[in-house]
């Protein structure tokens, strides 16, 4: 198995684990909807077809998937990951429904500040690595452990960072429980001393960090309790912990100007949003946070929909943008205008287009204010875009 296709490879998650097959010595080609799109004619002398979940879940019958599968050479990168990439290493696994990709790195930073050399996979762009993946010659492997699709049950680990555990990925899971029973098969694969890290193991110990909200402070304490575990020294792991500063679209600065700030974060669960925005009420308590949000899914949208409620009682001003299709077919009647309304936030207003957005900010913006602009699709662009109003 030496070379390896990956389609989707301008995912987060598949281009670091692509990048970390080519430093192990594998012969990689990628494709992408973005750049040149998916072709059969890929499939030629290649020993393996990696995929990220979403190519098959959205096109299981595209003839690439179709040829690859025939071949008996089709896996998701995941698959790959456990089953190649992770084999001979003790494997620390972060999941959780929140927080994964943020704590991953803070571990990650952790072993390598204490000498260990692990590789790592987080799911974003971690501006010190240059990427979403390191290559190290440790026996360590640090992984961001995702339940959608149960794609975390590919890994056979040594030890769990467990954060938290709430409904999502509703075009997956029927309901909380089938979540939770996802969550049990993965904790079950657990091998060797079967070390489990959750939130109770924590001190709730108070850390210097360079990144705010109560919600980072429960993710350091975690790889805190996970850098005791390993045996490296108390203030290694403090000194670590404290200097980590931080990973792309996490409470991401992208522009500190005139005295206008504009933040690119990632959320998009309303208990995450909510988090988010407690964390920046509490950095900012006297400035006027305007909170931009582009919903991701219609499926999602109205599971999650209820969760909306007070979702917004840390901000000044919300404007909801069009929602993001994700992987959906229908639009099950969700509306920007239903969740401003069900918000139960006065000011809160839904808007069909980022062109309203930029109308409503430019006439409104002023010295002193903070912008949040929050979601997993295309809302990185919009943060952007608005930087340029600026």
């Amino acid at each position: 198995m030496k070379r390896v296709h990956f389609m989707g490879i301008g995912g987060s998650g598949i281009s670091g684990v692509a990048d970390l097959a080519k430093k192990m010595g594998y012969q990689v080609s990628g494709c992408d909807l973005e750049t040149g799109g998916h072709d059969v004619k890929h499939l030629r002398n290649v020993d393996l077809v990696v995929a990220t979940p979403a190519v098959f879940y959205q096109s299981p019958k595209h003839p690439e998937v179709v040829e690859a599968r025939k071949r008996k050479i089709f896996m998701t990168w995941q698959e790959f990951l456990g089953k190649y990439l992770q084999v001979g290493k003790k494997v620390i696994c972060v999941a959780g429904t929140h927080g994964k990709s943020t704590t991953t790195a803070i571990a990650g930073k952790l072993l390598i500040d204490a000498g260990l050399d692990p590789s790592v996979v987080v799911g974003a762009n971690v501006p010190d690595w240059g990427g979403s993946s390191r290559f190290g010659h440790g026996k360590y492997f640090v992984v961001e452990a995702d339940e959608f699709y149960d794609n975390f049950l590919n890994y056979d680990p040594d030890m769990i960072i467990l954060n938290n555990i709430e409904f999502d990925h509703p075009d997956y899971f029927k309901n909380e429980a089938a979540v939770k029973a996802s969550f049990r098969k993965f904790i079950q694969r657990l091998k060797g001393r079967k070390i489990l890290i959750t939130q109770k193991d924590s001190l709730h110990k108070r850390f210097n960090l360079k990144l705010f909200g109560e919600h980072n402070q429960k993710n350091a304490n975690m790889v805190y309790v996970l850098g005791k575990k390993l045996g490296i020294a108390e203030e290694k792991i403090i000194s670590s912990l404290e200097s980590f500063s931080g990973i792309e679209r996490r409470m991401e600065l992208i522009l500190d100007k005139k005295e206008i700030k504009i933040y690119d974060d990632y959320a998009h669960h309303p208990t995450a949003i909510r988090a988010t925005l407690a964390a920046l009420r509490e950095k900012y308590p006297k400035n006027r946070i305007w909170t931009i949000v582009e919903p991701h899914g219609f499926v999602r949208t109205k599971a999650l929909l209820p969760l909306y409620k007070n979702v917004f009682k840390d901000a000044d001003k919300v404007i909801i943008g069009p929602i993001f299709k994700a992987r959906d077919q229908k639009t099950f009647g969700m509306t920007p205008q239903k969740i401003a309304e069900i918000s139960g936030f006065p000011k809160a207003s839904g808007v069909n287009s980022f062109d309203q957005i930029t109308k409503i900010i430019k006439k409104g913006i002023k010295s002193g204010d903070i912008v949040l602009v929050m979601g997993a699709g295309k809302s990185n662009l919009w943060a952007r875009a608005i930087a340029k109003l600026i």
